[in-house]
């Protein structure tokens, strides 16, 4: 039970600072700078976290768990895909990453049509 603390901890401090970072890009438009900023720190963040405490329990659910969920869950997308690679499983890397962007993104046309039909 107590790391499902450690994980509503963090993710209250991850939606914060993610949170923190669209109010510094407020006055900018067109490109998303907001969401890929979060996305390449909290990639780099979750590497440095793993390496350092990733096989703590308390800390892994505290840091990548609970602080980069709440930040952004592409930390964790890169670093499954970083996982695959290290074991040399280039298939499954290659498979992960197509199904989760395109369909992905198809499921994002989805649910657009389907909230437009709702309205």
């Amino acid at each position: 039970m107590s790391n499902l603390l450690y994980v509503f901890l963090g993710g209250g401090i991850g939606a914060g600072l993610r949170y923190l970072v669209s109010l510094m890009y407020s006055s900018t438009s067109g490109f998303p700078w907001a969401t890929i900023t979060v996305n390449l720190v909290g990639c780099f963040a979750i590497g440095v976290f793993w390496q350092i405490a990733g096989r703590t329990e308390w800390i892994q659910s505290l840091l990548i768990i609970g602080v980069l969920g709440g930040f952004t869950t592409f930390s964790s997308f890169g670093l499954d895909g970083y996982k695959l690679l290290q074991q040399g499983a280039f298939t499954q890397f290659a498979s992960y990453v197509l199904i989760s962007n395109i369909v992905g993104l198809f499921l994002v046309y989805l649910g657009t049509q389907l909230g437009s039909s709702i309205q």
